[in-house]
């Protein structure tokens, strides 16, 4: 079975199967459109039942109602594009999780590139990084992640929060590195759906590194200490380069 990244969007000549390119606002909002939708205004932190979401049962990923955590990736002075696709420029190192390959070409689309039929899922790829980022933190029990809320995951009526830089609004989630293995189980029971969306943040409370992984390119950024940066690089398991914050990386048409 094809594990394929919820950035995907329908392409016409392959029906049914999806792909990460296009236009995926549009897509999104279809696929949104097609959701059977209740109203329930709701204040809680942490929705573990109702319409809002299903029983947990063990209920360790949170939705934050509080911001506080949240508001330094508001206060970057990085371009809004700058800082969603590449993150903030504050760390020693960075470095490129390539979740697909790089183009070969000007001009390539996602859709032409090579992917190996065995590579993990966007989420899973990112495990492995957090897996090791852990050794890196301070404060690997207290964590936070910053969804998008353009994933139909969300109803448009949802209640909570929101932090926003220009064309990007996201919502806090907290938990524990050793949760994200669970991401997509816990995610789904707390938002009521079937498919996970990608964090496109995640940091520690120190701040020792954050990863970012946005809605539109084809990798996630690392940016920590000289130490954690090699490490991340030295994972066989996943595609990771060394990344210079001052140069452009290649991106899909």
């Amino acid at each position: 079975m094809m594990l394929l990244s919820r950035r995907a969007v329908m392409d016409e000549s392959l029906p049914g199967v999806l792909w990460r390119t296009g236009s995926r606002r549009q897509d999104i909002d279809a696929d949104r459109a097609r959701l059977s939708i209740e109203a329930t205004p709701t204040s809680h932190t942490a929705y573990s039942a109702g319409r809002y979401g299903r029983d947990t049962g063990r209920v360790s990923i949170t939705r934050c109602d509080d911001l506080t955590a949240a508001r330094w990736i508001e206060q970057r002075p990085e371009d809004w594009s700058r800082l969603a696709a590449r993150g903030p420029v504050c760390f020693d190192r960075y470095a490129r999780l390539r979740i697909l390959p790089d183009p070969s070409y000007p001009g390539q689309r996602e859709r032409e590139a090579h992917r190996d039929p065995g590579a993990l899922h966007d989420t899973d790829q990112i495990g492995v990084v957090l897996a090791e980022l852990a050794r890196y933190t301070g404060t690997p029990d207290d964590c936070h992640f910053l969804v998008w809320d353009g994933w139909p995951s969300f109803r448009p009526d949802d209640p909570m929060p929101k932090i926003s830089i220009p064309n990007r609004d996201y919502f806090l989630f907290h938990g524990t590195l050793a949760d994200f293995p669970e991401w997509n189980n816990q995610i789904e029971a707390l938002l009521d759906d079937n498919d996970a969306p990608t964090p496109a943040f995640v940091w520690p409370a120190d701040r020792a590194w954050c990863v970012t992984c946005d809605v539109d390119p084809h990798f996630a950024t690392i940016g920590g200490s000289a130490e954690a940066i090699a490490t991340i690089v030295a994972l066989e398991e996943i595609d990771v380069v060394e990344d210079d914050p001052d140069r452009e990386p290649p991106y899909y048409s």
